[in-house]
């Protein structure tokens, strides 16, 4: 049977249906899937040791010939297989346990090569259950063994081995299975580079077989990013210009200079929108550095050139600080400001105003058809929503400025926003103190919480802290502390004369004990992250952080945020679960962060150890899951931009080349 990319994988010869369901357990349901089944490291055991050099090395692969095999029983009554070899210099006896059929594959007088380590016990040398495969009389024939091999990705009762095996049945094939769509003539081919990953002769196999894959991974993203890009001048913007008067009226009002990193992103912006393309613009700014303000002075210049504003927010809370937030930013400059919110949905008929809601909005008829800008706070939270108000809603496509509530280090931004400008904010505004942030072991937490308890009322009750952590109730399944549990030991144990309260997602009434904690009636308020992102609560000085280990590092960074937001000196404490041991990954995580206040530093080492899928959510977010490319590699990114850009040109239909490239 010729096979063919689409042939069912049970159309290679010894694949029958008990061995493809294990296949489809790793989504392997076609000979084309199984060709893209790719090797996620390499094992190299070509270098081939003589027994002396193995004893003396303690580990590795060597070659011998067999010269005697003998199954015995121990006292225990279990079968042991001793096997004694040979390589005409040293003779030396491996033992295999429960592996009596041995004594029949493993022929006398033939060479085998093996692979595994010396075990030392009661003073003598022994090796046991090694790896081992009847030698060919060429490296090259070797299918597991004395050899360059790839360890995949398997699954229970599917080896690297048995997918190794069957991958090899159609090792001839490949030429003709797998089509190239491309020509890229600094590039290998992809049906050589699908042959070199699989079974690669030396290293630079390898590299230049990777090299084609991430290329055709990186340009199925850059085909999204160009497309987006080329699609968006064929739509039409309102022209917004730029009242410089009013902009500098506006910014003089406030209490605080505009950093430098504001100012270039305010500029830029005001020019953008005075632009008939639509804008598309990300502030990318770390907590607490100002994006709102920057995003304030375009809402206001666009309401007073005669058109209306949205702000979209993530959540209800959100919501309405950022209208309170407005109402005293606008205040002097008659601006309408319109909450619609669940419990307050109502827009009214009055023109040229800024709403502010959640995601809802964009299912509302009686928005108004004077939309000319909509601003998106943590935009990675929106998506088709989002996209279908901007394209449906009125004859022109309103201006788009999002801002990320967590920093996005710039080879994502580059990589996966690529069809967006961004603005980078990185200047905390003056006035604003660093947070000291302290790792605290376990063993210190009874010290921190009376420290917290001190400096409280030291403060005359002036001062407030957060306690979070990362469920809500205890758990039989992890040794994880819960809001509602550590509640009552805090209170009576640390607090009980100090206003505290708890705070988690399930409860109605969040908004009201939010808006009691920013009053002052709790001095201590008890949390899960709900309040992570948005949340300013001036006199919120500490934040404490337990079973610290069980967050993402920029969610981490985002709690920290809550904190810091006057010119009061605060605090941040990460205290470990009891379980997380000294020097071990979990800790020096916790470390690297409370040495490190910059959101954009802690989301780059979050994102190199953990993948962006990890700190950001792959499915949240949009990341594709790569099997080979890297996201740190913005020159293949480049380049595969700029075949896609060239390709678009020449033909809009670029199906046929997504479906047979490497993806």
């Amino acid at each position: 049977m010729t096979l063919k990319a689409n042939s069912k994988i049970t159309d290679i010869n010894g694949i029958g249906d008990i061995l493809s369901k294990k296949f489809e357990k790793l989504d392997i349901k076609t000979v084309k899937q199984l060709l893209f089944h790719i090797p996620f490291r390499y094992q190299d055991s070509s270098h081939l040791l003589s027994i002396q050099e193995f004893i003396e090395k303690g580990e590795g692969t060597f070659i011998a010939k067999i010269i005697d095999v003998k199954n015995a029983y121990t006292r225990f009554r279990k079968i042991i297989t001793t096997v004694k070899v040979t390589d005409e210099e040293k003779t030396l006896s491996i033992t295999f346990f429960r592996q009596p059929y041995l004594s029949k594959i493993l022929i006398k007088g033939e060479t085998y090569i093996f692979d595994g380590k010396v075990t030392k016990k009661n003073g003598r040398k022994n090796i046991y259950n090694p790896k081992y495969e009847l030698f060919k009389g060429e490296k090259e024939k070797q299918r597991n063994l004395g050899k360059l091999i790839g360890i995949y990705p398997e699954t229970k009762g599917l080896t690297s081995n048995i997918i190794r095996k069957n991958i090899y049945k159609i090792k001839e094939d490949i030429s003709k299975i797998v089509k190239d769509p491309l020509k890229q003539g600094d590039l290998e081919t992809l049906p050589n580079a699908i042959l070199k990953v699989h079974f690669p002769k030396d290293p630079d196999d390898i590299v230049h077989g990777r090299q084609r894959l991430a290329f055709d991974e990186m340009l199925s993203v850059a085909f999204k990013i160009e497309k987006n890009m080329s699609e968006r001048e064929n739509f039409k913007s309102e022209k917004i210009e730029t009242n410089n008067k009013l902009v500098q009226d506006f910014i003089k009002s406030l209490p605080y200079k505009l950093t430098e990193d504001q100012e270039d992103a305010q500029e830029i912006i005001l020019k953008e929108i005075n632009k008939t393309i639509p804008m598309n613009r990300l502030i990318n700014g770390d907590v607490g550095s100002g994006k709102t303000v920057v995003s304030a002075i375009a809402i206001l210049n666009t309401i007073k050139q005669g058109y209306s504003a949205i702000l979209l927010a993530p959540t209800t809370v959100l919501a309405k600080q950022h209208y309170d937030t407005f109402s005293t930013l606008y205040k002097g400059f008659k601006i309408p400001i319109e909450l619609c919110i669940s419990k307050e949905k109502k827009i009214t008929k009055t023109k040229n105003k800024l709403i502010i809601g959640t995601h809802a909005i964009l299912f509302k008829k009686d928005i108004p058809d004077n939309v000319a800008l909509v601003v998106t706070d943590e935009q990675q939270r929106f998506g088709v929503e989002q996209r279908e108000f901007l394209l449906t809603k009125s004859n022109t496509t309103p201006h788009h400025l999002t801002m990320t509530a967590t920093p996005i280090p710039r080879t994502l931004t580059e990589a996966f926003f690529g069809n967006v400008s961004v603005s980078e904010i990185k200047e905390k505004p003056k006035g604003r103190i660093d947070i000291k942030s302290f790792y605290t072991p376990y063993r210190k937490r009874d010290d921190c919480f009376k420290w917290i308890a001190e400096r409280i009322k030291k403060s005359r009750y002036k001062e407030q802290a957060f306690i979070i952590y990362p469920l809500i109730d205890e758990s039989d399944i992890t040794n994880t502390k819960s809001v509602l549990k550590s509640y009552e030991e805090l209170k009576e144990k640390y607090f009980n004369d100090i206003p505290i309260a708890y705070l988690h997602g399930r409860l109605k009434e969040k908004n009201e004990i939010l808006n009691d904690f920013k009053e002052k009636k709790y001095n201590i308020l008890v949390s899960t992250s709900v309040i992570e992102v948005g949340i300013d609560i001036p006199d919120a000085t500490i934040m404490v952080i337990e079973n610290a280990e069980r967050f993402g590092l920029a969610q981490l960074h985002q709690l920290r945020g809550r904190v810091g937001r006057s010119s009061k000196e605060s605090y941040c404490y990460v205290i470990p679960g009891n379980s997380v041991e000294r020097k071990s990954e979990g800790e020096e995580r916790l470390i690297y962060f409370a040495k490190h206040d910059s959101g954009f530093d802690v989301a780059q080492y979050d994102l190199e150890r953990r993948g962006p899928g990890e700190v950001y959510g792959t499915i949240q977010s949009g990341i594709p899951n790569f099997k080979v490319a890297s996201i740190h590699d913005l020159g293949t990114l480049k380049k595969a931009r700029k075949v896609a850009k060239e390709i678009l040109k020449k033909d809009n239909n670029v199906d046929k080349i997504l479906d047979n490239i490497f993806r």
